[in-house]
């Protein structure tokens, strides 16, 4: 992962995305407001995905069933 990364408050990001999803369900289908939020969620969904490879961070659902935080 890159260095950039290491700082990243993995939760909020998460919250972050969330919002943006309920944005995005508010966007006509094929509208360019629709295409860029779905791009940018795209890439949080990568990053999370990259994230919780490496152990640096669990999706919320994940950690109940887990038992974590």
């Amino acid at each position: 992962m890159f260095e950039s990364l290491n700082d990243v408050d993995w939760d909020l990001l998460h919250r972050q995305k969330l919002t943006l999803l309920k944005l995005r369900q508010r966007q006509p289908e094929g509208s360019a407001e629709a295409d860029a939020l779905s791009g940018v969620i795209h890439l949080l969904d990568a990053l999370q995905d990259d994230a919780a490879a490496i152990s640096r961070w669990a999706f919320p659902e994940l950690k109940q069933t887990e038992g974590g935080d």
